[in-house]
């Protein structure tokens, strides 16, 4: 893995900066109270009158992962308008030793490849800057955009699994494959 001292790096793609998240972006991230954008969240939505201290918290423990393992969350914000319209990162499932990507989007970006976009830059960094050897991604089976999203980015369809303590569908990569058809 890469020097845990790492600064989050911030990544360019076509349409996307992937960022750290800074104290500023509290005023665009209200798509965590939207109940149909975390309707696959187990967690479910925020209240909107905590945004600012939820946060602080998602703030302080993205910082920690970026110090302790050299790869975390990124806000992602759409270079056309420099508005933080979702986050993707990369953190350890369920504590554990395996590292999944991650992604949420606002609504009015969902299906227009920004996802997966994302998740590329995401997997890119994970594989090719922090020495990842694989990479896995989860959703609820329900959550067909986000099974796309997975499969678009390239990940391969593992099978049931149980994280979180829920029943989702389980996709992995591992660098070699995902060398051969980078």
């Amino acid at each position: 893995m890469s020097d845990a001292s790492q600064q989050p790096p911030t990544i360019e793609t076509k349409r996307l900066i992937l960022r750290p998240f800074e104290e500023r972006d509290v005023d665009d991230i209200a798509f965590y109270a939207d109940p149909d954008v975390m309707r696959f969240i187990p967690r479910g939505p925020d209240d909107p009158s905590k945004l600012k201290e939820i946060f602080t918290r998602v703030l302080a423990r993205s910082r920690d992962m970026w110090a302790r393992h050299g790869f975390g969350l990124w806000a992602v914000e759409l270079r056309q308008s420099g508005r933080v319209i979702g986050h993707c990162g990369l953190q350890h499932l369920d504590g554990g030793e395996e590292v999944e990507v991650f992604y949420l989007l606002d609504k009015p970006y969902w299906n227009q490849g920004i996802a997966t976009e994302a998740t590329k830059a995401a997997l890119r960094f994970g594989f090719d800057v922090a020495g990842l050897s694989r990479i896995v991604a989860i959703a609820i089976p329900e959550n067909v955009g986000s099974l796309r999203v997975m499969e678009k980015a390239g990940l391969r369809h593992e099978g049931p699994a149980v994280h979180y303590k829920i029943n989702c569908t389980k996709y992995g990569l591992n660098r070699e494959r995902y060398r051969q058809e980078g």
